[in-house]
């Protein structure tokens, strides 16, 4: 089963960049969790930038088949998709990892980094972010909208390490890069070794539902079933991917996984959504769990949901996990 998880999945490709900020003359003013103000304020700029269709003040309006900024940010199921088709919306195909520090307050001068990643075909609209970015920082973020500067912009490898400057400010130049196949992330075992234990840490809050409401105690096939339902959306709309496993099997063999320890709690926060002209309240767990059982074949899941996080609200940088085993 791993073997055909890991030849599954290699069929999934990524690119993920840091970005680096100055913050100007006044400063930088930000809320405590990040994630929101940036994807708000970048998907205003993009769609100010690239969306050229008809109409597109008007609240129920379509994008056409070819708009940069509908498929980025808008991605919705056809009618005659194979999943998901009875949903509004689907998993949009990038991520904003906003710093997880609780700053509020950056010097002039001061450096602000942040992560992104792209997904599948949205990789190729790479130059678009960029220009997305550093446009976003002229305009001003935060509030008394401060400017900030892009100086530089990293790829990084699947370890984390950056490898390539793509973007400096210097030349202004944006380098080409290439798609990275996930298979080195689902085959981190040790060869020939079954894993009975692993702790799972949800370091941003987690949003996550089961049975239609959101939960706190994080029974080990609820997190799968979240991390897998993600992993397979992003496939399928993303990748032109749709896989062929038997999940219900998978999910009964599943819920025989103990969950031995928690430390978990709810944690609230809430942004203002300019489509929907109100604040929204989100919240999600964080902390840790351990998880008791035959554990080795579903480890491919999570080690891909650590990169494209898990559950409702990824977008922003919601259900960042970090999987630890042990043997």
């Amino acid at each position: 089963m791993i073997e055909n998880i890991n030849s599954i999945l290699e069929h999934f490709t990524l690119a993920k960049f840091t970005v680096v900020y100055q913050a100007g003359k006044e400063g930088v003013i930000l809320p405590p969790f990040k994630g929101s103000v940036f994807r708000g304020a970048f998907g205003h700029v993009f769609k100010e930038m690239f969306c050229f269709c008809p109409n597109q003040n008007h609240k129920n309006s379509e994008h056409m088949s070819d708009c940069i900024y509908g498929y980025i940010f808008e991605t919705k199921p056809s009618e005659d998709s194979a999943v998901l088709k009875k949903y509004e919306s689907v998993p949009r195909p990038f991520i904003i990892e906003p710093p997880l520090d609780e700053k509020q307050y950056y010097y002039p001068g001061e450096r602000i980094t942040l992560d992104f990643l792209l997904f599948g075909k949205a990789v190729k609209y790479f130059p678009y972010f960029i220009s997305t970015l550093k446009k976003m920082g002229e305009i001003g973020i935060g509030r008394g909208k401060h400017t900030l500067f892009l100086k530089q912009v990293f790829l990084q490898d699947l370890q984390g390490y950056l490898t390539k400057c793509v973007y400096d400010d210097h030349d202004g130049i944006v380098k080409q890069i290439q798609p990275v196949s996930v298979g080195s992330i689902v085959n981190r075992t040790i060869k020939n070794q079954e894993i009975s234990k692993c702790k799972v840490y949800f370091i941003t809050p987690t949003r996550m539902k089961w049975e239609g409401s959101y939960i706190l105690e994080p029974e080990f096939h609820i997190v799968l079933r979240n991390t897998v339902r993600r992993i397979t959306s992003l496939l399928y709309f993303h990748h032109d991917t749709l896989l062929d496993i038997d999940f219900r099997s998978m999910y009964e063999e599943a819920s025989k996984i103990k969950l031995i320890q928690q430390k978990v709690e709810w944690k609230d926060w809430e942004r203002y959504s300019n489509r929907q002209q109100e604040r929204i309240k989100l919240g999600g767990i964080v902390g840790e769990a351990t998880y008791l059982g035959e554990l080795t074949p579903y480890l491919p899941w999570l080690y891909l949901g650590e990169m494209v996080h898990i559950g409702k609200n990824a977008v922003f940088g919601l259900g960042k996990i970090f999987v630890n085993e042990e043997i």
